[in-house]
């Protein structure tokens, strides 16, 4: 069974990712990978996992805290969706007030579900589809408020290994 390396590729891809956001201020950020786990019963477990295999379902929890003096402009909190997985719509949590938006490009441009595209159908009419989550590269959420001294966020999103 084929493993990936999930903690690898998180802190590369953080790096990658976040280098504005690490440097905008005292602010503490921080991901980690859980596997998800159903037991007998149907009840949720999370496990903190380094490597999941094929079929398995991982949900990263993006944790940021204001350690400074004074508030920081509202985040904008972008989470990769490593290659080989899938996004699970509606997966997206967080209590923080916030507009959802995720992109297909890598960041380059992002947009509210669902994403639409006009293509081709058989006849060569163009028609709107709408772009499933597999598709999706990236999920970012807006915070609508500044984050306040002290406080904490947190952001939760779930991916399934292809």
């Amino acid at each position: 069974m084929n493993h990936y390396r999930i903690i690898l590729w998180i802190i590369t891809t953080f790096l990658m990712c976040f280098p504005a956001i690490i440097m905008a201020g005292p602010l503490e950020s921080k991901m980690t990978a859980y596997l998800v786990v159903t037991d007998e019963k149907g009840e949720e477990h999370l496990t903190k996992t380094d490597t999941a295999a094929p079929g398995e379902t991982i949900e990263y929890l993006l944790t940021y805290q204001n350690t400074g003096k004074t508030p920081l402009s509202a985040l904008a909190v972008n989470g990769p969706i490593p290659p080989k997985t899938h996004f699970i719509q509606g997966s997206n949590t967080t209590k923080v007030p916030h507009e959802f938006k995720v992109s297909i490009d890598h960041g380059k441009s992002w947009e509210t579900e669902p994403v639409r595209r006009k293509q081709k159908n058989k006849v060569g009419k163009e028609v709107w589809v709408i772009i499933p989550p597999s598709e999706y590269t990236n999920v970012q959420w807006m915070a609508k408020n500044p984050i306040g001294p002290g406080e904490i966020q947190t952001y939760r999103y779930r991916i399934t290994i292809k």
